[in-house]
């Protein structure tokens, strides 16, 4: 039996098409790598740098570089959330949501410093910030399911999680003087539980930095800003 010709151009064209590319399969990202591990390195000398700093018993702990790291790391989260809104798609409203409560959670945790600098009460601006967010959450409430599903179902829930222990559980267990009072005796210092939980909340910041990066360059197939 003879094949005609024109069946045989028409299989080899189907199998070169099922052929899988060797050169985009072999590829390995290795930014999102890289770009991990600068982080991990950059947060890990936020985390110490006060620890590194020469006595000074004129620059309070919390007031001063702790506070002014939980500002940074707050406003980058912040960040980060507001510029991934775009490429989460329907989601996108929910990410500025979590921008807006970034931004008022470093506002918060800076409220000394910015007061100090501003002359201006901090709590005025979470007016701005809360409307913002309740407007964008009643008007895109119908795809809440789905970016709790994609936040929840991500590693980088685990790293919320283990930021909001340390803040709630951890900070406020190890920051009472009664504590450091019966475990240190004559040798207690009032600036100790002040300390300990400044470094917890600064070590959640860092957490929630991590966690929000994470999620924030996840692949997404959704993705209206990709190009084909």
């Amino acid at each position: 039996m003879i094949v005609p010709r024109h069946d045989i151009l028409a299989s080899c064209r189907s199998i070169g098409r099922l052929k899988p590319n060797v050169n985009e399969s072999s590829k390995k990202p290795w930014k999102q790598p890289l770009l991990s591990a600068l982080f991990v390195v950059l947060g890990s000398i936020a985390i110490f740098f006060p620890a590194w700093l020469p006595d000074n018993p004129t620059l309070p702990t919390e007031d001063g570089i702790v506070e002014g790291l939980q500002l940074v790391l707050l406003l980058a989260t912040s960040a980060f959330w507001f510029g991934a809104a775009k490429h989460a798609g329907k989601i996108g409203p929910f990410y500025q949501i979590m921008g807006a409560i970034s931004l008022a959670s470093a506002l918060g945790e800076g409220d000394s410093l910015i007061e100090r600098t501003t002359h201006f009460p901090v709590e005025y601006f979470f007016i701005p910030l809360g409307i913002f967010a309740l407007i964008k959450f009643m008007k895109n409430r119908r795809h809440f399911g789905e970016f709790f599903g994609e936040f929840s179902s991500h590693p980088a829930a685990g790293f919320f999680a283990s930021a909001f222990m340390l803040i709630f559980v951890l900070a406020r267990f190890l920051g009472t003087s009664l504590l450091w009072k019966a475990s240190l005796g004559e040798n207690y210092h009032p600036d100790v539980p002040n300390t300990v939980e400044a470094y917890l909340e600064l070590l959640a910041c860092y957490l929630l930095l991590v966690g929000t990066i994470g999620l924030c360059i996840a692949h997404r197939p959704h993705d209206p800003t990709a190009i084909d």
